[in-house]
């Protein structure tokens, strides 16, 4: 261990550095530091000196993270926890605390159930800023690198998981699957059963981090398939495609009620067995022992079961 090397690099590096990991931006660095640009530059180049390594390099209008930047943010992300848990062991205050909460999820997510949650968190938080990141921008490997503090999902719970290690999961709240369609279909005029279910196309839902779904196991299992009409990144998109067409979509029945209430869709339940849908809460193991990021997380799981 370089003694001499670490007692040059105090606590306003590492802050500074880990937010020019995330952010990517000295202004927005600045910004959240309540300090200039010139003052987070001027650190950044002292941390230049010290490691090493740019870490941050510009290409156009963008800074963009070198190879031991990229290495670095992970690791940083944990120590700044471990050190925030040794300074700052009082208790989580909802009605004190001040801070933003990064959030990755579904852009469809946000209408069920994601945005009526974060409504009654935000009351129960006045001080809370949540972050929100599209989850194929950043996902579950976002979490590991410290980027994210929760990422919201929705998958079947008999569903192999990406493995990541030290993710967590737990259940946020149960869903169903439903089938949707446009409110003048075609097919609404004849029985609604498997055959019927197979005999149009179907818009499906592109997710890279989530292994096929298990309803679609279930119709292989059947030796049957769906034929697909378009591929979409999320339910949003497909619902705008539903009005349009004669496609029909597999979806989320909270998502698809809200969707159904605004727009001329209708639902149609799912004409086999599906197995159990479910939103879960994940997060890194080492960064949810934060008390805030505890008590965050355990006030979302409380108000999503009430």
């Amino acid at each position: 261990m370089d003694l001499i090397a670490l007692s040059r690099l105090g606590g306003r590096h590492l802050v500074t550095l880990h937010l020019l990991l995330d952010n990517q931006s000295v202004t927005r660095t600045a910004e959240r530091l309540c300090t200039t640009p010139s003052t987070v530059s001027k650190t950044l180049n002292q941390l230049r000196d010290l490691l090493g390594d740019q870490l941050l390099y510009r290409q156009g209008n963008q800074l963009l993270l070198t190879p031991m930047a990229e290495r670095l943010a992970p690791t940083l992300h944990r120590l700044l926890g471990e050190l925030n848990g040794l300074t700052n062991q009082q208790q989580f205050e909802p009605g004190q605390w001040q801070g933003r909460l990064r959030l990755g999820l579904r852009e469809s997510s946000m209408t069920w159930p994601v945005g009526p949650l974060l409504d009654k968190l935000m009351a129960a938080v006045p001080g809370l800023i949540p972050e929100i990141w599209n989850k194929d921008e950043q996902g579950l490997a976002a979490l590991t690198q410290g980027k994210l503090d929760l990422v919201i999902l929705p998958h079947d719970q008999s569903q192999p998981i990406r493995s990541l290690s030290g993710l967590v999961w737990e259940k946020l709240c149960d869903d169903e699957l439903v089938c949707l369609l446009r409110n003048d279909h075609p097919a609404l005029t004849k029985p609604w059963d498997l055959d019927a279910y197979l005999s149009w196309r179907h818009i499906a839902i592109r997710d890279h981090e989530l292994a096929s779904p298990f309803f679609e196991q279930t119709l292989a299992q059947q030796q049957v398939q769906r034929r697909l009409g378009a591929i979409v990144p999320d339910f949003g998109s497909g619902a705008a495609l539903l009005t349009e067409s004669d496609l029909i979509m597999t979806a989320l029945g909270g998502w698809a009620a809200q969707m159904a209430a605004h727009y001329p869709l209708v639902t149609r339940p799912v004409p086999f067995a599906y197995g159990t849908i479910c939103h879960s809460l994940v997060w890194h193991g080492p960064a949810g022992e934060d008390p805030a990021h505890r008590g965050l997380r355990e006030l979302l799981l409380t108000l999503a079961r009430s």
